[in-house]
């Protein structure tokens, strides 16, 4: 009694949140530490049921002085009724927050009342309505103590509760605006190429072939290419890209213009086809058209094509084809909209020819009533009884009627103010709504249709009580107060696995009878609400080791590559590979003064991309140095520039952009003295990291 006593002092006195309209910006964002009381409200003691923990995050939002609204999400482990291990809760809320709130004041009440969902062991949702009061002290300019007590009401049974949170509030900052001139997403400051639109993992750089190298280091930036041939395709591949390959289909040598020793063709028109090969040896054109121009580029070669500045089709010899509507009785209507396509006739008749069936001045077209004489007034339809009202469309055909009575005379037998001819109960009274016709229950079904007529029910049910509204009436429904199916009699299978939620474990998860409602998805005999693996099946605990490493998947961080326990089950890198590493730092040659590569560093990059192809699960960090000889903040730029110049050319080898990082750090860290030309030279580096 006393540790109830306490917990409801603290939460009337100590109730904190983070809402105050304070801070220079209607934004903020708050934690808390959650204590949860699942014992009080269901009359238990704390030792049956002590008070759990959990954490809450929030985001609020400031209307004005006197009102705000809250977004929080919590989660927690709690004791609940019914079950001896605690049940993991997750949930969200939308409050709103009437507060007192004044400027000169560090304290500021508030009271909170809103709506929620929560999940119970990931198992389904349900409904809470928190209210409850709260209280903020100011620690700091845009910083705020606060702890928060609400009952919260629950749609799931013996889930009331008392919730307190003590936690700490900030408001958040207005964001500066980043420039992004070429609107492609990656701010200025951060884009190589801040006029030109690109990708962000090029940073920002455009792509146009999409072969992986950046337009600016691509000497085809049009024709996807390979990094040996800077971006230029190299159909044999033998290193020499096809526009300067005298021998594109054949492998040859870079010192014989890509022809073998033997056979070194001539090329007048230097387009890569060869003279021998070349229909057009004067004319540069492309392979795929034997050497000959396409001026249209619509793929028919300048010398077939009938229609040279205009792009056409293969089947008209480069010209574009022509088309029209079709009007098959050339009557100026076209098929599309000619309802007689076949019959020549004027626009205003739909292209069909003026036809009088019944002669009563009345075209078909548009007489109700084609084969009847009718007035034109009636649309050609006859009314025998002469009270303006089409036969077709009068209830007393024979007798002369006012329109609004259906062409009747006025008749109310039971003097219910419904006339006879619309009254299905001409002899009872009852509203004019239900024509007519009485009802006794007043449940909107009137008595002739109602099964139950002194019982209010909906017509799903003819008329009979349905408390739950699952459509089964409750004299039938053996759990009136739960939606449910009829064949379990009116009582619910949430999960819909066939098993009435009553006799299933996992009323909000399907799984098999055998079971006892509780999914096993991955077949492993262990249910998924005890399988830390629930969708891979496997000997350790419910969970497999896919690379046979001893390591189970859920443990392993490359379980498709085995490896030891000390790496993770990750592949251990060779000795010799790890040399390759080192061995890249002072290999990698520039230019002077420059980021750009020099061919004799490829060979040691395409190793350090062999490397990242063999080890599919590490990642590379490449990172620049310079010496200290120049401006700092120069050095500091051009050893970024460095390690950027390699991190484009081992994306144009292939690797995953997601898989690097790099970075340049100027001149720190050096691993030499900068005070003699060989300290310098080895402190001019590329460092390469897997991890």
């Amino acid at each position: 009694m006393r540790k109830t006593t306490t917990l409801l002092f603290l939460l009337f006195f100590l109730s904190l949140s983070a809402n105050a309209q304070i801070g220079e910006t209607p934004h903020a964002l708050a934690a808390r530490v959650l204590f949860l009381d699942y014992a009080t409200p269901q009359g238990y003691d704390f030792q049956t049921l002590p008070i759990s923990n959990g954490l809450e995050v929030a985001y609020i939002r400031n209307i004005n002085s006197f009102l705000n609204i809250a977004f929080p999400l919590h989660a927690g482990l709690a004791n609940v009724p019914d079950f001896m291990n605690k049940r993991t809760m997750l949930g969200g809320d939308a409050l709103l927050l009437v507060q007192y709130y004044k400027e000169s004041s560090p304290f500021t009440p508030y009271f909170l009342l809103g709506g929620g969902i929560v999940s119970e062991n990931f198992e389904g949702l349900a409904v809470e309505f928190p209210v409850g009061l709260g209280f903020n002290f100011q620690i700091g300019k845009d910083s705020y103590l606060n702890l928060e007590a609400a009952y919260r009401l629950a749609q799931a049974d013996q889930r009331n509760h008392l919730k307190v949170g003590l936690g700490y509030w900030f408001t958040l900052k207005s964001a500066p605006q980043l420039s992004d001139a070429d609107g492609d997403g990656v701010p200025d400051e951060k884009d190589e190429c801040p006029e030109l639109a690109g990708p962000a993992n090029l940073l920002g750089c455009p792509d146009s072939d999409g072969d992986g190298l950046v337009d600016r280091l691509d000497q085809c930036p049009n024709m996807p290419g390979t990094g040996e041939t800077m971006g230029c395709p190299d159909g044999d591949g033998d290193g020499v890209a096809d526009k300067d390959d005298q021998c594109p289909d054949v492998s040859g040598s870079p010192d014989h213009g890509g022809c073998p020793e033997e056979e070194v063709m001539a090329d007048s028109d230097g387009d890569g086809v060869p003279d021998e090969k070349d229909a057009c040896p004067e004319l540069a054109g492309p392979a795929d058209l034997s050497g000959c121009p396409d001026s249209d580029g619509d793929g028919v070669s300048d010398d077939k094509d009938r229609c040279p500045d205009q792009a056409g089709s293969l089947e008209k010899d480069g010209c574009p084809e022509e088309k029209g509507p079709a009007d098959s009785d050339g009557d100026g209507v076209i098929d599309s909209v000619d309802k007689c396509p076949h019959e020549a006739g004027p626009i205003n008749m739909g292209g069909c020819p003026p036809k009088d069936s019944d002669g009563d001045g009345v075209l078909d077209q548009a007489d109700q009533c084609p084969n009847t004489a009718g007035p034109i007034n009636l649309n050609g339809c006859p009314d025998s009884d002469g009270d303006g009202l089409a036969d077709k469309d009068d209830a007393c055909p024979d007798e002369a009627g006012p329109i609004d009575m259906g062409g009747c005379p006025p008749k109310d037998s039971d003097g219910d103010g419904v006339l006879d001819q619309a009254d299905q109960c001409p002899n009872t009274a009852g509203p004019i709504n239900l024509n007519g016709c009485p009802d006794s229950d007043g449940d909107g079904l009137a008595d002739k249709d109602d099964a139950c007529p002194t019982e209010i029910g909906p017509p799903s049910t003819g008329g009979c009580p349905d408390s739950d509204g699952d459509g089964i009436k409750n004299a039938d429904d053996q759990c009136p107060l739960k939606p449910g199916l009829k064949k379990f009699n009116g009582c619910p299978d949430s999960d819909g696995d066939g098993i009435e939620d009553s006799k299933d474990k996992c009323p909000n998860k399907a799984g098999e009878e055998k079971n006892q409602g509780c999914p096993d998805s991955d077949g492993d005999g262990l249910t998924d609400d005890k399988d830390p693996c629930p969708d891979k099946a496997g000997p350790f605990n419910g969970c497999p080791d896919t690379d046979g490493d001893g390591i189970d998947d859920a443990h392993d961080h490359c379980p498709n590559s085995a490896g030891p326990l000390e790496t993770f089950g990750c592949p251990e890198l060779k000795k010799e590979e790890k040399e390759t590493l080192d061995l890249a730092a002072q290999a990698i040659q520039f230019e002077t003064g420059k980021a750009t590569l020099k061919v004799e560093s490829y060979n040691i990059l395409n190793k350090v991309a062999a490397i990242m192809k063999k080890y599919p699960d590490y990642k590379l960090r490449i990172v620049g140095y310079t010496d200290n000889v120049g401006d700092p903040t120069h050095n500091m730029t051009l050893s970024e520039e460095r390690a950027r110049s390699c991190y484009d050319y081992l994306i144009a080898q292939g690797i995953d952009p997601a898989r690097m990082s790099y970075e340049g750090k100027g001149e720190a860290h050096p691993i030499a003295t900068n005070d003699t030309p060989q300290g310098r030279e080895l402190n001019r580096r590329v460092e390469f990291e897997l991890y």
